[in-house]
């Protein structure tokens, strides 16, 4: 759980396309791919994937894919800057503390995490036009469990000119996180010192983890426009229903006149951070468009993504991919990619004290962000078959200052730009 969304996605865009196109049918094929990820000053990551593609006697197909990553660094608390004076805060699992500087936003440098992740799935044709699919997951954290299975139902139409594609998939989420679950809109804690607990934690009774469920249903569209040209659309409901807060991010309270960081009742010398708060359903929507066109030598492909939920959340995505057989068994591939999201309903930068809301959230992936990322991937066939890819990305991420920002707060950076450097090594093999 202490991984942010916004590095699992990059992570998984990153991992997601490691062998060379063109690739000529194999009984049996390996790609691997070794990943580093970087955000200067604050997330630093490695991943090792393996994917396995097994084409059995009949036209059966098996799938499995383990991925191990490590993350470690700081990650942004959610706590606003203060102009005037350091900030303490009390670490995850309440048993010490961390500080940063005027003027600086507050990061968890206590942020660690390592998951392994394991999928397999098994496909078959069911007649001359259509396969079905079935698939298991399993993904594996200290502090996060998710359990998953999915299935699909492909038909051809039109001279198999045409594909309509059905999915549908379950997963089952565990979350323990360090110090347990905090209870929602409560006051951060002073650190413990031995690990005592608080009363600022779910209570025994209640258990110290939560879960959530997830129910996606999609359909897909995939058709051939001509000789040159593939055109393929998807739509994913998603349905969320359980804890959906994150247990590490905190909101910070800011006295109404100064903007610096209110105090706690009966205690000046410590200043008033609440746990935030997420409603525990979520409803999402996502409509998602690519066109490939070969040009002869060259392939392009360009991509839109729209996504809204009832969080208040909608969100763009246009992608471009230009490859480039330069050689024969060697490209490169430039791509850029553009995002923007509105944000949440509930986010709020920051509390003014007194204020006591249902729910509130300052963490900056549901703030009204815009991202580019530049890529640059090499790609060259070897002698035996056998692919090597290269892949260099620059991610940008920037948002603008919150509306209504008064005395300290308007001095602040309070979205800082966030960037990252990826780099993936990937190699392919089968016999």
């Amino acid at each position: 759980m202490a991984a942010t969304d916004k590095l699992r996605a990059s992570l998984a865009t990153a991992c997601g396309l490691l062998g060379v196109a063109g690739v000529k049918a194999q009984a049996t094929e390996v790609q691997s791919g070794v990943l580093g990820y970087h955000e200067p000053g604050r997330v630093s990551a490695v991943e090792l994937l393996s994917d396995v593609k097994h084409e059995f006697a009949g036209g059966q197909v098996g799938t499995i894919r383990l991925v191990y990553d490590a993350l470690t660094g700081s990650s942004a608390s959610g706590a606003v800057p203060a102009l005037q004076k350091t900030q303490t805060f009390t670490s995850p699992s309440g048993n010490g503390s961390y500080s940063t500087e005027p003027g600086m936003t507050p990061l968890d440098n206590t942020f660690h995490d390592t998951r392994v992740a394991l999928s397999g799935g098994f496909s078959l044709p069911w007649g001359r036009l259509t396969t079905a699919s079935l698939g298991l997951y399993g993904s594996f954290e200290h502090d996060y469990t998710s359990l998953g299975a999915n299935a699909s139902l492909a038909r051809e139409f039109n001279r198999r000119n045409t594909t309509v594609t059905l999915r549908a998939a379950r997963f089952e989420d565990t979350i323990n996180p360090e110090g347990g679950v905090p209870m929602a809109m409560a006051a951060m804690p002073a650190p413990v010192p031995g690990g005592g607990g608080d009363d600022k934690r779910a209570d025994d009774d209640e258990g110290s983890d939560a879960t959530k469920s997830v129910t996606d249903l999609g359909l897909g569209l995939t058709q051939v426009l001509g000789r040159r040209t593939v055109l393929n659309l998807n739509y994913t409901n998603s349905r969320v229903a359980g804890y959906q807060t994150d247990p590490y991010k905190i909101v910070s309270v800011v006295d109404g006149v100064t903007g610096a960081p209110a105090p706690v009742s009966g205690d000046p010398t410590r200043d008033l951070y609440l746990y935030e708060s997420r409603p525990d359903n979520r409803v999402k929507n996502a409509i998602a468009a690519e066109l490939i066109r070969s040009l002869g030598r060259d392939v392009v492909t360009l991509s839109y993504r729209y996504f809204d939920d009832d969080w208040g959340i909608t969100s763009h995505t246009g992608e471009l991919h230009y490859r480039l057989n330069f050689a024969k068994g060697r490209y490169f591939q430039p791509n850029v990619r553009w995002y923007h999201q509105t944000e949440a309903d509930f986010y709020r930068r920051w509390l003014v004290e007194g204020e006591a809301p249902a729910y509130a959230s300052a963490d900056y992936r549901l703030g009204d962000m815009t991202a580019m990322t530049y890529g640059l991937k090499y790609g060259t066939t070897l002698k035996g078959g056998q692919e090597l890819s290269l892949r260099v990305e620059y991610y940008a991420q920037s948002g603008n200052q919150p509306a209504g920002a008064f005395g300290d707060l308007a001095e602040l950076d309070l979205f800082p730009t966030v960037d990252a450097w990826i780099v993936n090594v990937g190699y392919t093999f089968g016999k």
